[in-house]
């Protein structure tokens, strides 16, 4: 018995079915591709970072240093047989145990070799305006979180010194004038007040 060739009508139905399920498949399997090349270059980033962590000789900071501004910006990592210090309110901390974080490369790198207090109790580590400034022109909360800081940097790094020249920090940025000012002040609030709560949920520890 002959075959019947489906109508042409229903040729076309199936058709189009195959064509939408290769689209629907393509763009379901075209994002899970991504996420997946994406995570697979996350640990791969990782795992060099831990690689070049552990080629890295630390060098262990004396402690008692007396450290100019001037002179702690010379601990930044960037030289060799030195350790990375960064200030928080004065006092100088070893993070040479933190170098994935604060050594070249890392997503910290900036604070190294700078006082940071202003950039912590804001929240904020792009704003290199903040680095080497004075922690006595923050507001309650911005100190609130500073002290959260502290406590965290104690508590992780050895105290190894001190700013010696602590007048010489530059005062907070000037706000702008207008409504510019304004958005700019209540992203500095908003952002404090993400780290608070950061802190309270336990997100951040030492």
């Amino acid at each position: 018995r002959a075959r019947r060739c489906p109508p042409p009508l229903l040729a076309m139905s199936l058709l189009s079915l195959a064509t939408l399920e290769t689209v629907f498949t393509f763009q379901f399997l075209l994002p899970a591709a991504a996420i997946a090349a994406a995570m697979l270059f996350g640990m791969d980033y990782l795992a060099q970072q831990d690689r070049a962590e552990k080629k890295v000789a630390h060098v262990a900071a004396e402690p008692g240093m007396a450290l100019t501004l001037g002179e702690l910006a010379s601990y930044d990592g960037t030289g060799g047989g030195k350790p990375i210090l960064l200030a928080l309110r004065g006092v100088v901390y070893d993070v040479a145990a933190g170098a994935a974080h604060y050594g070249v490369g890392g997503q910290y790198h900036t604070f190294a070799g700078r006082d940071v207090s202003a950039a912590c109790a804001k929240f904020n580590k792009t704003s290199t305006a903040l680095l080497n400034t004075r922690w006595s022109d923050l507001n309650s909360a911005e100190v609130a979180l500073l002290d959260k800081w502290e406590a965290v940097m104690a508590a992780k790094y050895p105290k190894v010194g001190t700013v010696s020249d602590p007048e010489n920090l530059a005062a907070a940025p000037a706000k702008e004038g207008g409504d510019a000012g304004e958005v700019a002040a209540a992203a500095d609030a908003f952002s404090t007040q993400l780290g608070l709560g950061m802190f309270d949920r336990g997100h951040i520890t030492a």
